[in-house]
């Protein structure tokens, strides 16, 4: 066979390496996660890190773009100009999250049914800490607020939004915080936005039906306070049970975070 009649040999994918970028913004992010670069602190200078990356101030502004678009630098123009480190926190979780459910036209009682699984979990590991008479002491506090404000729909919905946030942030286990405390914050904006517009309409839920939620929170708190994890949990998911037919009936909206401009409805930065 000559050489003219070898045939050719397939085409291969091209070998690529990550692009410098790429690998910069990697290295960058990996020290913003770990603690190396501070949250809130200034990235070093253009020069000093080129000085410490050998690599091309172009690529060292595309790895600004990147990280800026994962949310863990703001990169400020002007004359004032710099990137600040942006650690990931719950709030920006929550806004990506919500973003999701609102692309998908995600149903109320979809968010709804989600919450009745994870948040009476949240009231029992409560119930099962060491310090749980100080968590419900806590709970105690904020169903005392919101009955300070019992005659005020709104206030009250922000109130009792805050008793159930409080509760998640007591489950004592930091994964089950970050997942239904992301559940919570979307639950919360759709929650408050139902309280305004049924205050306008004059169709907020009658004052004995605000006492009744004080009552069901007493109860959890109670059961915390003692130490029963099972009671705990059945009494919180008879009360969201209870509570979340007004914010997820049938005629509901689906999960919206932005308004009708396209602004977000919940603040991601926190």
């Amino acid at each position: 066979m000559t050489e003219s009649e070898i045939p050719p040999r397939p085409r291969r994918m091209p070998l690529r390496t990550p692009r410098v970028a790429e690998a910069l913004a990697a290295q960058l992010r990996l020290r913003i996660l770990e603690g190396d670069l501070a949250d809130g602190a200034e990235l070093p200078t253009e020069p000093v890190l080129l000085q410490e990356y050998p690599v091309s101030r172009p690529s060292l502004r595309e790895a600004f773009r990147i990280l800026e678009t994962e949310g863990l630098v703001v990169v400020r123009r002007g004359k004032r100009g710099g990137t600040v480190i942006k650690a990931p926190t719950p709030g920006f979780a929550a806004y990506h999250m919500g973003l999701l459910l609102h692309a998908r036209a995600t149903p109320m009682r979809d968010l709804a049914a989600a919450r009745n699984l994870l948040e009476p979990l949240c009231a029992e590991h409560a119930a099962r800490r060491d310090d749980h008479s100080a968590v419900a002491e806590r709970l105690r506090q904020l169903n005392d607020e919101a009955a300070q404000v019992v005659e005020d729909g709104p206030a009250f919905t922000g109130a009792s939004v805050r008793f159930h946030e409080g509760l998640v942030d007591a489950a004592g286990n930091e994964t089950l915080r970050v997942v239904v405390g992301m559940l919570e914050s979307v639950w919360s904006v759709q929650e408050r936005g139902w309280a305004r517009r049924a205050s306008d309409e004059a169709s907020y839920p009658a004052v004995d039906r605000r006492h009744a939620v004080l009552r069901a929170h007493g109860a959890i708190e109670k059961a915390i306070e003692a130490g029963d994890a099972a009671l705990a949990g059945k009494l919180m998911r008879a009360h969201l049970e209870a509570s979340q037919l007004y914010v997820s009936s049938d005629d509901a909206p689906p999960v919206q975070v932005l308004d009708e401009y396209g602004n977000p409805r919940m603040d991601p930065r926190d």
